[in-house]
């Protein structure tokens, strides 16, 4: 039981954080006067969240769960990295 649940935990943390990158992305359309920078604040945290997701699964033996995990959290970084990016430029392009 131990085990399978040690297993398990890089998906469930890829999971875990794309819930929350789509929560706070929804959320923040829900409501938009919210400052920009509290977005960049919440999304750099959950990329950083995916590097760990990353780490957990490299270090796992499955060799299934590792490729998955390799994959899936690579594109997701990459992803919510240049949206952080895009989200960046238009603060400064906002800010006077």
């Amino acid at each position: 039981m131990r085990e399978s649940r040690k297993i398990a935990t890089p998906i469930l943390w890829t999971i875990s954080l794309l819930v929350a990158t789509l929560l706070v992305f929804v959320i923040t359309r829900l409501y938009p006067n919210t400052n920009l920078q509290i977005s960049i604040v919440l999304f750099s945290i959950i990329d950083i969240g995916f590097i760990v997701a990353l780490i957990l699964g490299i270090k796992t033996k499955n060799a299934s769960i590792m490729i998955f995990s390799v994959i899936s959290n690579g594109i997701f970084f990459i992803l919510l990295s240049i949206f952080i990016f895009l989200l960046l430029v238009a603060n400064g392009i906002s800010e006077p």
